[in-house]
């Protein structure tokens, strides 16, 4: 396998040189190929046959240990995309592996470049909203591929990773787990229509906060700029504040998410973003657990921090976002009642700034 071996011998050399973590690009290969690339799925022709090809082909790929897979986002080949095409194109890589833009050498006299300015402010818009998301789920992004490290377990994956009990599970070929925490379905049609599976519990829209109940199917609309997106019902998610970068350190404030009421829980990973220290066990761990007491109590509890790496924070500050049905009552935190804090009431939504302190320390948010 000469792909196999020129991928082999690349990785390895630039890791050996640099002293950094090796990453390469390479078209998908045959068996092994897996250990070392990313894979980008090759020059792909921009059509909506082609963009619900992808969404099936990613999700399959952990099946054998492919976790990173990455497509051209508009497709490679042909003339200039529609613009309901290329935003769903983009919806899709937002919540992928990896997020890549990428064509051929595009004629600008013929119409066919692929970048989103390109389509004036409609284009930059759409850009702006879900780029900028990507860059704050970079905290959940990077834990999910500490975890695929440890467990060969993608961020990726079809349902009937999560549910392999479940015949329906099986039938949905064209929606996927990003992470165990959210499932996304990419709008698959010109006409903006998609019908979901929602498998069984209870489930948050992730943009708009609406509840939808488990173990339906539905149909609806979405414009262009939206796409089904949904977040199970204790999830805690875990973010960074906007950024131009993707590697923006440090990671203070960290913002968790808490999304509705029952239990959840998520393991944030963290380590210096560049070296090979993390083979020595150069890394932090810091457990954040979402639970549910008597009588409407709800309760969140973060840290302490485990580990240390080179240029880790001693202390950091959080702001925490509860997604909840109605307004809390009282919201405390270490038993401490909070006068200090916002409801936001388009998203139901109360967020909580938490004063910094140490990551050594627990902290405990209660609400009801």
């Amino acid at each position: 396998n000469k792909q196999l071996w020129a991928n082999k011998v690349f990785y390895d050399y630039s890791q050996r040189e640099s002293g950094r973590r090796g990453f390469i690009l390479s078209r998908y290969g045959d068996w092994g190929s897996e250990r070392y690339p990313a894979f980008f799925t090759g020059d792909t022709y921009s059509e909506w046959p082609v963009l619900a090809y992808e969404v099936a082909f990613t999700a399959r790929g952990g099946n054998v240990l492919v976790p990173y897979i990455t497509h051209d986002i508009g497709g490679f080949h042909g003339a200039k995309l529609d613009f309901d095409l290329y935003a769903r194109w983009i919806e899709f890589g937002v919540f992928s592996p990896l997020l890549r833009l990428h064509s051929a050498h595009a004629n600008p006299r013929e119409g066919n470049l692929r970048m989103p300015w390109v389509y004036g402010s409609e284009g930059i818009a759409l850009m702006r909203k879900y780029f900028t998301l990507r860059t704050q789920l970079i905290p959940y992004l990077y834990s999910y591929a500490w975890r695929g490290h440890q467990e060969s377990l993608p961020i990726l994956r079809p349902l009937y990773l999560e549910y392999p009990d479940l015949e329906e599970a099986y039938r949905h070929s064209r929606e996927y787990f990003f992470g165990r925490e959210m499932l996304v379905a990419p709008v698959l049609d010109p006409s903006g229509n998609q019908t979901v599976y929602l498998p069984p519990g209870s489930w948050i829209d992730f943009f708009s906060g609406k509840r939808r109940p488990g173990g339906v199917t539905f149909t609806a609309h979405y414009a262009v700029d939206e796409t089904p997106v949904f977040v199970r019902e204790g999830a805690v998610i875990p973010e960074q504040a906007p950024s131009e970068y993707s590697n923006a350190k440090p990671l203070d404030p960290l913002i968790v998410n808490v999304y509705g009421a029952g239990e959840g829980s998520f393991d944030l990973y963290e380590d210096d973003g560049v070296s090979l220290a993390y083979a020595q066990g150069a890394s932090a761990h810091t457990p954040i657990r979402h639970a549910r007491g008597g009588d409407g109590l709800e309760q969140l509890l973060i840290g302490p921090t485990q580990g240390a790496f080179q240029g880790q924070l001693e202390e950091r500050s959080y702001e925490l976002r509860i997604h909840t049905t109605d307004r809390p009552s009282s919201i405390s935190l270490d038993g401490t009642p909070l006068s200090q804090w916002t409801w936001e009431a388009d998203q139901t939504t109360a967020v909580v700034s938490l004063p910094r302190r140490s990551i050594r320390n627990r902290i405990g948010v209660e609400w009801r």
